[in-house]
This record gives C-alpha cells, structure tokens and sequence, in this order.
C-alpha cells in the first residue's frame, strides 16, 4: 500500500516538473521585441512602486515612441540596439553617491557665567553695551558687573533673571525687538522723594568711602571715568586716588566735599546732568611703562613736571624721558625705582604726601662739619618745627561731617576727616606742604591764611563757610 502511494507521489512531483518545462518555452525573451508595441505604457512603469527604499529620484524613466513610425518621440533615442532594454521599460539605476545629510543646527555648548572667559563674553559684553546695559571694558571677563548688566537685560526682556547667558539670552541679545535699558535705570538705590537730610545714613541706601570694594565701586569708578574724573581701568577698590576724585566731583556739584559717595553723591553721578571734569585728578587700575601712550601718560608727565620731576614735553608719549622721571620720583618717595607707574606710585604721585624734586635735592645735599667754636655745644637750634611729626591726640578735639551736609567751621585743635579734606583740598591747591594727617596745626593755618589772602578774604586761619565754600566750589553762592 505505502509503495502504491509513493509511486503516485512521484508521479505527480514529474508531471509538475515537465508542466513548468512546458511553460517556460512559452515566455517570449523580453529583449526580443521584433517590432511588437508592448501593452504596458511608460506610465504604467512610474506608477509601479520600487522594491525597498530606493527613491524615485534614483530612477531613469524612457518614455514610449510615439504610435506613429515616422514620428520620434521627444527623448527617444535615435537607434535602439537590441541589447538595450524595450522602450517604455523602468530601469532603477542605483547610485554610489549617499544622501547628504542635513547640517546640524548651530547650538551653543554650554552657558555663559559669573567666571566665563573669552571672545563669547565679549561679544555679550559688547551687544549688552550696545544696548545700554553695559558701561565696562569688553575684555571678556565675565565678573559681577557683567552678570548685574546681564540680570537687568533679562528683566527688562522678560526672561529669567538670573545673570546666566543661556540660549534664550543670547537669541534675544541677537534680536531686533531686544529692550534698550531705560533712561532712569542706575546702579544706585532708587531715592525716594522725602525730606530727610542728605547724608543721614539709611539702610536701604549707598554710601561707598575709602576702603569700600566690589561691583558698585567698579560702576562708580567706570561712571567717574565716563566723566573725565579719573583715567584708567575701573579696579573695583575705592582707594585714595578714587576718594580724589569723588571729592571733585562733589565740589563742583555743589555737595559737600567729604569723598564718600553716599546717595546724593550717587544719584547727582549717575543722572543724565551730571557735570564733566575739567581735567582728571588721577590714574587707577593701569601700571603705565615706557611705550604706553594716551591721556592717562599725558596726566601722569604733567603730575611729575608739576613736582619738578619731568622737563620734556607733555605729550601722552611714555618714552624714556618720561621712565626717568618716573624712577627719579620713585627713589625721591622711597618707592622701588623700576621706572613703572604702577598702582603704588601713581597712588603717591595723586593723592600722597609727596616729596618733590627741589626737596628731595636739597635731602641729598652733603652735610658739612662746623669747626668747633667758643660757644657752648648747647645752645638752642635756630628754627624749631611748628608742630609736632606726629601730633598727640588728646591735645586735639575730634570733628565729624555735620548729617545736613552744612558747612561749618574748621579751626586750630581739631582732628577727623573734615580735616583731612580740607588739607587735601589746599593741596592740590597748591598751599598746603605738609602731611595730609586730619590734624588742625600751624601748617595747616598757614595754608588758609595764604589762601584767604589769595581770594581776599578775612585771613583769620579759620576755615569757615565762606572760606571752605569757595575752597570746595570756586566761587560765593548766592547769599553767602
């Protein structure tokens, strides 16, 4: 049974096969055409999907000739060699040539901080200057000025304050429709509009004085650099040569002169009104050298030639005339004589007891032996100091700036900082020769006195209102 079965199996599996022989004969060659149209149209072909991935950009497409012999279709090829495939026949050609790849969208690595460096800090430093925001040196250093200016850009903008460029910062920095900053927006406290003295200290205000340091003595130093009050570079440290110059912008603002920059100093500073410096009072934040040029050399070349110090031309050119007279200034205040002007020497040169030249000659001459005479050893010296190299205090009454903001008067026996002002002030004046030490002795009284004949005034060597009025501000105010 099971052989009958088998037999019959092999049979039809042979009969299957002599059928497929069969049929295979029947199948015309594709290559043959023997002038026979095919039934299927080329565009039957492009409406064909591919196999698998293949694009119909990679596709090369023969249309059919026209049904007319005599007539060519419009891409037809001349001839038709047999070996070529039927007109109206799809070929996929496949080409080596990948897809490119679309270019990624710039984005940016990582965020701009407190801390940042480089030419990417720059160019926030310079779009936020742009804008208003920014009045420091773009020298691509992010520090606390830059992340305040960066937080007042984000809050007028409507982002995140938060003093970190990312890239919504940035695309907004970028944008057309970006805020300017505001007129009346300032790095000082907003004052309200009360009645309280000038200067009675409040906690929710300002007051910057010597010693002071960080981002609001760096916008102060910028804003006094602005107004031609200081050259340099803002140092953010409120030093001897910036209390200089806080002093001469308050007495030509008609403030009281005592260098601190408290709220009606700062808002006076930062207002659109406030009044321009003549000339600067001081250089900070540089160490000026030989082949520097520019108006901080044009000052430091006049501060020596005033003390005797420089003989060339005041030119703004650091050459090496200039680098001796630096050095000879240098050994003259016991400084070390490298020739540089750094922030140790220009602090002298502008705000120091200074030794001058004509004085420093005078030291260096040679002392000479007397013989000795007849007269006994002991007798008393011709000329004695008229006070004391270092005053004692208690003989002394310490003074204080008045919370009004008044002037008041400055007399013998007094000590404390109205003091010292008024010292420096006749010294840059040209009257005062002594120390600058806050304490009210014959030097001192001297120095009023030449100045109150100078301007025709009592010369009582007590500096009052008027005298301190005219000292500070350069002329009588109405009603003085």
């Amino acid at each position: 049974m099971n052989k009958q079965r088998t037999f019959k199996l092999l049979t039809l599996i042979l009969m299957l096969g002599l059928l497929c022989v069969t049929l295979s004969g029947c199948i015309k060659d594709p290559t043959q055409n023997n002038g026979i149209q095919p039934e299927t149209s080329w565009k039957t072909y492009t409406n064909q999907p591919t196999q698998g991935p293949q694009s119909t950009e990679n596709l090369v497409i023969t249309p059919p000739p026209s049904n007319d012999p005599g007539t060519q279709s419009w891409d037809d090829p001349v001839t038709n060699p047999s070996n070529n495939p039927p007109i109206g026949a799809v070929t996929p050609v496949m080409q080596d040539t990948p897809t490119p790849s679309p270019s990624p969208t710039p984005t940016t690595s990582g965020v701009l901080k407190l801390g940042s460096q480089g030419d990417a800090v720059a160019n926030v430093q310079s779009a936020l200057k742009r804008l208003g925001y920014f009045e420091g040196k773009t020298d691509g250093d992010f520090g606390e000025y830059t992340e305040n200016a960066v937080k007042k850009f984000q809050a007028q903008n409507g982002l995140t304050a938060d003093g970190i460029v990312g890239q919504a910062t940035l695309n907004k920095l970028s944008s057309s429709s970006a805020a300017t900053c505001p007129p009346d927006t300032t790095p000082t406290p907003t004052r309200k509009p009360t009645n309280r003295p000038t200067n009675t200290p409040n906690n929710s205000n300002t007051y910057l004085s010597n010693g002071s340091s960080g981002n609001k003595v760096t916008q102060m130093q910028n804003r006094l650099i602005d107004l031609g009050y200081l050259e340099g570079s803002a140092s953010g440290k409120f030093c001897d040569v910036t209390e200089l110059a806080v002093v001469s912008f308050q007495a030509r603002s008609s403030l009281y002169s005592d260098g601190i920059a408290g709220p009606s100093t700062l808002d006076k500073l930062y207002s659109s009104a406030a009044r321009k410096a003549n000339t600067a009072v001081g250089v900070i934040g540089v160490s000026l050298k030989n082949g520097d040029d520019g108006d901080a050399v044009r000052l430091l070349q006049s501060k020596l030639k005033a003390y005797g110090f420089y003989k060339g031309t005041v030119d703004g050119d650091f050459g090496d005339g200039t680098e001796d007279a630096v050095k000879a200034f240098q050994r003259a205040n016991k400084l070390s004589a490298d020739g540089k002007a750094g922030a140790e020497t220009l602090r002298k040169l502008f705000a120091g007891d200074v030794t001058t030249a004509s004085e420093a000659t005078v030291t260096k001459k040679p002392t000479t032996t007397k013989k000795p005479t007849e007269k006994p050893a002991t007798k008393k010296p011709v000329s004695t100091t008229k006070k004391p190299a270092t005053p004692t205090p208690n003989a002394y009454v310490r003074v204080t700036a008045r919370p009004d903001g008044e002037y008041f008067t400055l007399e013998k026996g007094m000590m404390g900082s109205p003091i010292k002002e008024l010292q420096r002030a006749l010294k840059n004046a040209g009257y005062f020769k002594g120390d600058v030490d806050g304490y009210y002795g014959e030097d001192t009284i001297e120095a009023v006195k030449k100045f109150q004949k100078d301007k025709g005034l009592k010369q009582d060597g007590k500096a009052g209102p008027a005298t301190l009025r005219y000292l500070y501000e350069g002329d009588f105010p109405d009603g003085a």
